[in-house]
């Protein structure tokens, strides 16, 4: 809806929620900034721009896990068919979800969004300052994008293809949907 995040954005009451209690003012001016971004998406492109965040916050928890062989990971198959399903997104600018579903990347706003923060997360590994900003981008999408993000991660859960067990949905739910919930 058009105006919800101005409406977070107001006095910005998010700036004392316990996700934001060690960040930098910087930190949060770059949450700031990025909000004023987003609160200008439509509704369909909210919904769009989350069943994407769902695929990238599904597939960075996997392959964090993988990466430390934790004991619950899904294994090398299921990280590489996850992390190809993002590439792809990235690459072709849709998601194919089972069904031969697709759902539309390519409007400027999204492809700008995704873009940037595809360049921060790459320029980050080299440069702490761009890596923080990277995360800024990601929390103010879990901000702006809170209200669709449940519902996009059960539908890419259901239909990208991939089986993800519930604990993963879960952790996801725990990591990075719940702190950026309006109290």
């Amino acid at each position: 809806m058009p105006g919800q995040v101005g409406e977070i954005g107001v006095g910005q009451p998010w700036r004392t929620w316990p996700v934001f209690a060690e960040k930098s003012p910087d930190f949060l001016d770059a949450v700031a900034s990025y909000l004023e971004q987003l609160d200008r998406l439509s509704p369909q492109q909210r919904q769009d721009l989350a069943l994407f965040k769902a695929a990238e916050l599904v597939n960075a928890l996997i392959q964090m896990r993988e990466r430390k062989q934790a004991a619950d990971r899904v294994g090398p198959a299921v990280a590489q068919a996850s992390f190809a399903l993002v590439r792809a997104a990235i690459r072709d600018r849709q998601i194919a979800l089972a069904g031969g579903e697709r759902t539309d990347l390519r409007e400027p706003v999204l492809r700008d969004l995704i873009d940037e923060g595809c360049r921060l997360f790459h320029a980050g590994k080299k440069d702490p300052d761009l890596y923080q900003r990277a995360l800024a981008l990601s929390a103010a999408q879990c901000i702006a994008l809170h209200e669709q993000l449940k519902v996009a991660l059960e539908r890419y859960a259901s239909d990208s293809g991939l089986e993800l067990p519930e604990s993963l949905r879960e952790a996801v739910q725990q990591a990075f949907i719940e702190p950026y919930r309006r109290p």
